[in-house]
C-alpha cells in the first residue's frame, strides 16, 4: 500500500510537471496575451458590459488607470469584458464588497494593498495606491506596505485600526491562516466587541 500511494504521487507529479512545461510552452510561442477589447469591436453584452464599467468606475480610479494607450481597458476589467457573462457578475461582487459594508475606505484599501503587494500585482497597487491615499492613509506607510514590512514597523504609522487590518492581511497572506490572537486583536480595533456581528462584514 505504501508502495502503491508512492507511486500514485509520482504519477501526481509527474502530470502536473507536463501541464506546467506545455504551458511554459505555450506561453513562450504566443506572441501576445488577451488582446485590447474597446468599441466598436464588441458584441453587444460586451458593450453593455463595457460601458457599465466605464460609467461605474471612472470616477473612482481616474480615467489614466482605467484605459490604456489604445483606449481599452487596463487591468481585470479588458478579461471581464472578453467574458461578459461572468464578467458582469465580477462586478456586482467588486461593487458590493465596496460598497456594501461597514468597513470605511482607509481600511480595506490597507488589505487590498496587502494583498496586491502578496501577489506582486502590479496593477491592483497602481490602482489602489491612489485610492488609499485618497481614503486618508498617512504617506509614510506606503513605501513600508509595499515592502512587505513586518506589523511592528507599521504601528504609529497607520492609525490602531489601520495597523490591526494590516497585521491581520499580511498574516493571511503569508501563513494563509488567521491565529487566534489576531483575529481578537483586530475585532477589538474594529469594535467588534461593540457591533452585531452582521455589521463586521
Amino acid at each position: 500500500r505504501v508502495f502503491s500511494t508512492s507511486r500514485r504521487r509520482s504519477s501526481l507529479v509527474n502530470t502536473r510537471r507536463i501541464v506546467v512545461l506545455r504551458a511554459m510552452a505555450l506561453a513562450s510561442t504566443s506572441s501576445a496575451r488577451l488582446p485590447p477589447l474597446q468599441p466598436p469591436h464588441l458584441s453587444e453584452a460586451q458593450q453593455e458590459l463595457f460601458d457599465d464599467i466605464v460609467s461605474t468606475r471612472a470616477g473612482v480610479v481616474g480615467k489614466e488607470a482605467l484605459f490604456d494607450e489604445q483606449g481599452g481597458l487596463r487591468g481585470p476589467w479588458n478579461a471581464e469584458v472578453a467574458s461578459p457573462h461572468l464578467g458582469k457578475h465580477l462586478e456586482r461582487l467588486a461593487s458590493a464588497v465596496r460598497h456594501q459594508n461597514s468597513l470605511e475606505p482607509r481600511l480595506y484599501e490597507v488589505a487590498i494593498l496587502v494583498v496586491g503587494v502578496h501577489w506582486r500585482a502590479q496593477f491592483e497597487w497602481y490602482a489602489h495606491e491612489r485610492l488609499a491615499r485618497k481614503a486618508g492613509i498617512a504617506e509614510a506607510a506606503f513605501p513600508l506596505i509595499k515592502a512587505g514590512a513586518p506589523a511592528e514597523r507599521l504601528r504609529g504609522v497607520l492609525k490602531p485600526d489601520e495597523a490591526a487590518v494590516y497585521s491581520l492581511a499580511l498574516e493571511l497572506m503569508r501563513t494563509k491562516r488567521v491565529s487566534a490572537p489576531t483575529y481578537a486583536a483586530t475585532k477589538v480595533a474594529l469594535g467588534g466587541a461593540r457591533r452585531p456581528s452582521e455589521q463586521l462584514e
